[in-house]
């Protein structure tokens, strides 16, 4: 890892975590008006700082692994500043849960326990011996120490699967259960749908994901890392489905404008961005969603 400067920190420590956090509050709000025609801050501060917390953690620990001195010395300085915004985002959290039903709080750490443990060794068979113990079950066999901790990361196909889950599903069922005492079954948001945005937020957020691994591709493949791109081991086949996928969605949501453009600005980066494009430019590709859910707001 390169040496770590001032800018670099706090650009992947705060920067980064908010840029994402963006989208995640846009989308809340969409769905905040669908359901019940207004936006509520509880939901979309709940999803927003989520994103935050699990980023900011995230990149924080990876921050740690440096080489050189300079490098341990803006981490010394500047992790007080990354703590106390880990902080306040915390607090905000924990207020907007605070005022929202249990459920809120039940599905907020439900979908954000697998980012949580994206990249942490999980020993099962410690886990299965403990469980055994818990339920009274003789379990006097001794844990094989050889075998390798199981890690979310390394499964195939894992992290686009768990991105547009959590990023589709998991924000739904956060911004549902905030606003179930206000819920109606009368409000009409043409031309959205419920249905429709879930379906649409899935396929862009994997697709963004599957973009990400498209930038990082000789780095997972050297390093095995079992993503979309390296599993087809072929960029031009993982371009091919991405196209596919969204002129699926573009066509299936054709009377809706605001999806058919998103669709087609997504496949207009499936074919431009690439491994050798600067990571900044790839935010268009995190933002080919929010960028039109803020347009249709407009009209």
């Amino acid at each position: 890892m390169a040496t770590t400067t001032a800018s670099s920190f706090i650009s992947s420590v705060i920067l980064q975590p908010i840029i994402v956090a963006i989208s995640s509050a846009v989308y809340s709000s969409l769905l905040s008006y669908e359901m019940v025609g207004k936006l509520d801050w509880r939901p979309i501060a709940i999803c927003a700082t989520s994103d935050v917390l699990v980023i900011a953690a995230d990149h924080l620990k990876d921050q740690e692994v440096v080489t050189g001195t300079r490098g341990a010395a803006v981490i010394k300085r500047f992790t007080p500043l990354a703590r106390i915004f880990l902080a306040l985002n915390a607090s905000l959290l924990a207020a907007a849960l605070s005022l929202s039903p249990p459920q809120a709080t039940f599905f907020t750490a439900a979908f954000t326990a697998p980012a949580f443990l994206w990249t942490t060794p999980l020993d099962l068979s410690r886990a299965g011996a403990v469980l055994k113990r818990f339920i009274g079950v003789n379990y006097s066999r001794e844990v094989n120490k050889d075998n390798k901790p199981f890690v979310i990361k390394r499964v195939p196909g894992m992290k686009a699967f768990f991105s547009g889950t959590i990023r589709s599903c998991g924000v739904f069922f956060v911004v549902h259960s905030a606003l179930q005492p206000s819920l109606t079954s009368t409000h009409n948001a043409l031309p959205w749908t419920i249905a429709e945005t879930l379906v649409w937020s899935m396929v862009n957020r994997t697709g963004h994901c599957i973009m990400s691994d498209v930038r990082d591709y000789d780095e997972d493949k050297e390093a095995g890392v079992p993503t979309i791109p390296v599993l087809l081991d072929s960029l031009l086949k993982t371009r091919m489905i991405l196209t596919v996928v969204h002129a699926a969605v573009l066509t299936a949501f054709r009377h809706n404008p605001f999806i058919v453009a998103s669709s087609c600005f997504a496949i207009a980066l499936v074919w431009i961005l690439g491994k050798d494009t600067p990571k900044p430019y790839f935010r268009l590709s995190l933002h080919s969603q929010s960028i039109f859910i803020v347009t249709a707001k407009r009209f």
